[in-house]
Order: structure tokens, then C-alpha cells, then sequence
């Protein structure tokens, strides 16, 4: 039913969600520091569990 790559995907997935959500949160309290950076690791972990995911 579910397998080790599905499980893997969906934390990946979920980690990198949060992690470009806390980085629009601060992009929008005007907050110091890399947010672009925060943004643009937590798309490529959500892309990254997905593609685990459907493998």
C-alpha cells in the first residue's frame, strides 16, 4: 500500500511546503535575510518529494 518512496515523498513534500511558507511569511512581515533562498529550497524539496513520490 504504501511504499518506502511514497512515505519518503510525502515528508519531502510536506518539510518543503513549510519551508517556502516560512519564507513567504517572512517576505511579507518585511523581515531580514535569504527569504528567496528559503523560498526557492522549500519549491525544490516539495518538487523533489513529488517526484519520489510518484516513482
Amino acid at each position: 500500500m504504501f511504499t518506502p518512496q511514497l512515505l519518503l515523498g510525502i515528508v519531502f513534500a510536506t518539510i518543503g511546503i513549510f519551508v517556502a511558507l516560512m519564507g513567504v511569511d517572512q517576505v511579507r512581515k518585511g523581515g531580514a535575510g535569504d527569504n528567496k533562498k528559503l523560498i526557492a529550497s522549500g519549491i525544490v524539496l516539495a518538487v523533489l518529494g513529488i517526484v519520489l513520490a510518484v516513482i
